[in-house]
């Protein structure tokens, strides 16, 4: 009963920038946040029941890296819908809207 995951663009922006910025310091970088993303991922599509944590969004967070992962889940489509992969050193005014 596994999840598919749908990264919506936004999330995908941010992914794209987290790369871009580990990429400035090293390769290693890079590689660390690549493998804690697809950890999340993994979770997420075996057991996408994480606490909500904003609005209508559930989180789960990177395992020791700053960002957090905001989506919500279709059971009948068992589908999770990536809205953010939020930086946790930003101010929370910037969390991510639901209705994206």
């Amino acid at each position: 009963m596994s999840y598919r995951l749908v990264i919506l663009p936004n999330a995908q922006m941010e992914i794209d920038q987290a790369f871009e910025y580990y990429a400035q310091f090293s390769q290693s970088a890079v590689m660390n946040f690549d493998k804690q993303l697809e950890q999340v991922y993994e979770n997420l599509e075996k057991n996408p029941f994480f606490q909500v944590r904003y609005k209508e969004l559930r989180a789960v967070p990177f395992k020791s890296l700053p960002f957090m992962i905001f989506f919500t889940i279709d059971n009948e489509l068992k589908t999770v819908y990536i809205y953010s992969v939020f930086n946790t050193h930003q101010d929370t005014s910037k969390y991510p809207d639901d209705s994206l």
